[in-house]
């Protein structure tokens, strides 16, 4: 009797279970799939322009929460992080003006909420009232969203991650839409040490101009790269390049690149801060330190905290001893942001408002820096854009484009290239607006002018090695851009 009690029990317990474990199929049947879309490099070697695959959703969906991998090596968190930002790259970085571009997941737009539903999408500003970009996430890709005003306030912005922006500008007035908007950020955890750790916009003021917003109720006139955070209950304006003027009840204060100015603000209301602007600090550098540079309309190196300045004409190197190129001597009154230092600290890596990078003795310099810089004696490769946009040009003149020998007229032609042939950039001319190219394997130098490129010059490393014209004068001077130096693009006469 026992006995036949006893397996009436397991049966029952068997049917519960069957019954349950039915119950939760039938649950995960009818939850709704999860569109995702992932990004890939199936190429054997490393490359910059990854395949872009859209993978269709599962018959059941994943959390996103559980999306995320628990850990990543460093090297495969770089290589997803990479891939991520290629595509994003591709999708939007050579958008038109006037236009929000979506390079990742879909932003949630007002009024229109799928406006930017897909990757390379693009939506009128003007339509636009606020948006709200996702975090990064390393396994369902990330918010990235870039914004182009440069007929209009003379700046272009890049959304990265956890952003929320709203349009202050009021709707009944001579003031262009988005010249007055509020920014609050959000916190993005995540398993990789490379990712951003928290939501950021940056803005970068059109090379050479000035632009004039108005953010979280502070007048901001923008010389360069300025990027705003917001934690807690203050907002980080954060320089990065140039020098930018903020202005908040009357008072104004001087940024310059490697300082940052804290403002606080009421609980949840960013429209305007509570308190008068004190003095810069020294820019946090955790917070800015894994931002993906290389998306930047103007790509460009995280500095140092704080800046050093010429008290006089001090010669700048191409390596950190004296016996090294000299490329050009600085005047005066320079003020100039500090990537490193060299490992017995004698010498600053240092980069100028136009773009160009060098060496400097650290002892000739008056400074403002942390204490807590890289250090290093080997000069790191200027950064440059992702993805199809990161060295490719394509001959423009209708008659063909002359590859030389060497970058100026005086040297031998190797060949004509014809219109519309693609090149690879390689490196820039040390005394010449000119650019060393890859011809489908033939190497050789061509005129900037006769080429169309998406690139940005200035990161391209100069080539020393060339042969120097007749007519060049080889002695540097007190002229910025004597040769040796390099040339300063777009434009030799900007800068911040």
């Amino acid at each position: 009797m026992k006995t036949l009690v006893f397996g009436a029990l397991l049966c029952a317990i068997a049917l519960v279970a069957c019954s349950a474990k039915e119950a939760a199929l039938r649950s995960e049947e009818a939850r709704p799939p999860t569109a995702a879309i992932l990004y890939m490099t199936p190429t054997a070697a490393p490359t910059f322009v990854p395949t872009v695959a859209r993978y269709s959703p599962t018959a059941t969906s994943v959390d996103p929460a559980e999306a995320e991998p628990s850990s990543l090596e460093p090297a495969t968190c770089e290589r997803v992080l990479t891939a991520q930002y290629a595509a994003a790259s591709d999708h939007c970085l050579a958008g038109p003006d006037g236009n929000f571009c979506s390079g990742g997941l879909p932003p949630i737009v007002e009024p229109d909420i799928g406006a930017l539903g897909a990757p390379g999408a693009i939506v009128d500003a003007a339509r636009v009232d606020s948006l709200h970009s996702p975090p990064v996430g390393l396994a369902r890709g990330g918010g990235l969203v870039w914004l182009r005003l440069e007929d209009s306030l003379q700046v272009h912005a890049v959304f990265i991650g956890d952003l929320q922006i709203r349009n202050r500008a009021p709707a009944n007035s001579t003031i262009p839409k988005w010249r007055s908007l509020t920014v609050e950020s959000g916190d993005m955890p995540s398993d990789c040490d490379l990712a951003p750790k928290r939501g950021a916009l940056i803005l970068q003021s059109v090379y050479g101009e000035s632009a004039q917003l108005t953010i979280n109720g502070v007048a901001a006139e923008i010389n360069g790269t300025l990027i705003v955070i917001t934690q807690g209950s203050a907002t980080r304006f954060i320089a990065i390049e140039g020098r930018s003027r903020l202005t908040a009840f009357g008072q104004s204060v001087d940024l310059y690149v490697g300082q940052q100015l804290n403002l606080r603000y009421g609980d949840g209301d960013w429209t305007r801060p509570v308190q008068l602007p004190g003095s810069p600090v020294l820019l946090d550098y955790d917070l800015i330190e894994h931002l993906p540079i290389a998306l930047f309309e103007r790509p460009l190196p995280i500095p140092q905290p704080g800046y050093a300045r010429t008290q006089g004409g001090v010669n700048m190197r191409a390596a950190p001893n004296i016996e090294s190129r000299l490329l050009f001597q600085v005047p005066a009154g320079e003020t100039m942001s500090v990537l490193g230092a060299s490992v017995d600290r004698q010498w600053l890596h240092i980069r100028l408002g136009n773009g160009e990078t060098g060496w400097m003795s650290a002892e000739l310099l008056a400074r403002n820096l942390g204490q807590n810089g890289p250090v290093y004696d080997l000069t790191p490769a200027p950064p440059q854009r992702l993805g199809a946009y990161a060295d490719l040009a394509t001959v423009n003149v209708p008659a063909g484009g002359n590859l030389r020998e060497a970058p100026d007229t005086a040297f031998r032609i190797r060949r004509g290239l014809p219109f519309g042939e693609e090149v690879n950039l390689l490196a820039r001319s040390p005394y010449s607006p000119w650019v060393k190219v890859d011809a489908n394997g033939d190497i050789g130098w061509m005129a900037l002018f006769t080429l169309t490129t998406k690139a940005v010059i200035s990161s391209l490393p100069i080539d020393y090695n060339v042969p120097l014209p007749l007519r060049a004068n080889p002695t540097p001077s007190v002229a910025f851009f004597s040769y040796g130096g390099g040339h300063a693009y777009p434009d030799p006469s900007g800068g911040y």
